[in-house]
């Protein structure tokens, strides 16, 4: 698009709509949205450790070396919160979700042109919301963060991410702390919101058949690394959401062991024989 092609991170604020189907209904109480990187090596040793845990538990003020390139702002002497490369390289795109027509069974359609509501509570793991990251002590989070600077590539102060719900901000901002949880593989996608039914009434227990809309704020170019972004919308079961890469990485797995015990056994019979024939 326009925006991948034509974007100055710090200059530009470009947005763009992806047009798609669903054929089938979504069916659920709630429905999974996620984002995704691909060749994108969040899990790089120096990348990885280049952050402050003792700083995240509410200590702006103190972070520690391993933050290094970004410890602290060379200008200002002030440190950055929260220091380190993988809070400075965040993932900011922001999406919202238009329901533009209902596809009924005769193959008629009803326009619709609904925002489809979605929250960002609960998508961070209980485990690290208030244990590994907490918020500075005290009840204006402003002044908790005073004496530090936000990360370069930062559009805004911790204590502003979400302008629309204040416990959601600082250190406890949820989508931070689900993208401060390293990804395994080049590959990955992180949860960026969860839609609800009961925020939307004119859904029937899921998304329906028919057109919808992505409009997508761009602000994480990705095309200078040779990367891709995608969105993925997922439903979920008594075992979670859908994630093809745990099957894959099961089968490979499973696959090498039945390989490795296929040559123990061959290896021990020949051991064996030729114990016999001694």
């Amino acid at each position: 698009s326009e925006c991948s092609t034509n974007f100055n991170i710090y200059t530009d604020d470009c947005t763009c709509s992806v047009d798609f189907t669903l054929d089938t209904k979504f069916s659920g109480n709630q429905i999974m949205m996620y984002y995704g990187l691909e060749r994108y090596y969040q899990n790089h040793r120096k990348k990885a450790t280049s952050r402050s845990d003792y700083q995240l538990r509410g200590n702006p003020l103190n972070p520690d070396s391993n933050c290094e390139p970004y410890e602290s702002d060379l200008d200002t002497n002030q440190v950055f919160a929260p220091c380190g490369l993988i809070a400075n390289s965040m993932f900011n795109d922001t999406f919202e979700l238009e329901w533009v027509s209902q596809t009924h069974k005769n193959g008629t359609e009803t326009t619709k042109r609904k925002e489809i509501k979605f929250t960002q509570e609960g998508i961070a793991w209980t485990s690290d919301h208030g244990t590994k990251f907490k918020n500075p002590a005290g009840n204006d989070l402003v002044s908790g963060f005073n004496g530090t600077v936000k990360p370069p590539s930062w559009s805004v102060a911790p204590y502003e991410l979400d302008p629309e719900n204040p416990s959601n901000n600082g250190f406890l901002n949820e989508p931070f702390i689900v993208w401060m949880r390293v990804a395994a593989f080049p590959t990955f996608r992180k949860l960026y919101g969860r839609i609800l039914m009961d925020e939307n009434p004119e859904l029937d227990n899921g998304l329906e058949r028919g057109r919808y809309t992505l409009h997508v704020k761009y602000r994480y170019p990705v095309l200078f690394y040779q990367s891709k972004k995608f969105f993925v919308l997922s439903t979920t079961s008594i075992f979670g959401a859908k994630n093809l890469m745990i099957g894959i990485v099961y089968l490979v797995v499973g696959a090498l062991l039945l390989l490795l015990s296929i040559s123990f056994a061959f290896i021990a019979k020949k051991e064996l024989h030729s114990f016999m024939g001694q």
